[in-house]
């Protein structure tokens, strides 16, 4: 009994004592999470004044240390060309009317974005965002 309760605790230590490694990927998801509710505010890129989309993009990439254009022009420009195979943090873009709108995808075919009438929250990449798709961008 007792090398039974010598093995449970040495597991125990071995796996406290464990560091795990969050990848950039990760760690901007869970950060952008944090923002969910904020309201939308056109030209915003703070939790403080509200978000636009790309705003919320922005500022979420900059709190993770990454330096991106404010634009969705410009962003859509800053990274990798991806039109499949996305990976969390990945950038997605869509067009309505002409106009871009961009989203982070956070994996499981959701993505986190600044809505005009929801502020930020959470989607499902279903049928209505897969007929506006426009491009995807891997930044990290």
């Amino acid at each position: 009994m007792k090398k039974i309760g010598f093995i449970s605790v040495s597991l125990v230590l071995a796996l406290t004592s464990c560091t795990v490694q969050v990848t950039p990927r990760e760690n901007l998801v869970k950060k952008a999470l944090k923002y969910v509710g904020i309201p939308y505010k056109y030209g915003g890129e703070s939790p403080a004044e509200g978000f636009d989309c790309s705003g919320f993009v922005y500022y979420v990439y900059k709190s993770i240390g990454y330096n991106i254009p404010r634009s969705t022009e410009k962003q859509l420009k800053a990274g990798r060309k991806v039109m499949r195979g996305f990976k969390k943090g990945d950038l997605l873009f869509f067009k309505f009317n002409g106009k871009l709108h961009v989203g982070i995808f956070i994996g499981n075919h959701h993505m986190l974005h600044s809505s005009p009438k929801k502020g930020v929250v959470v989607e499902n990449l279903n049928k209505y965002w897969k007929k506006h798709f426009y491009r995807g961008v891997r930044i990290l």
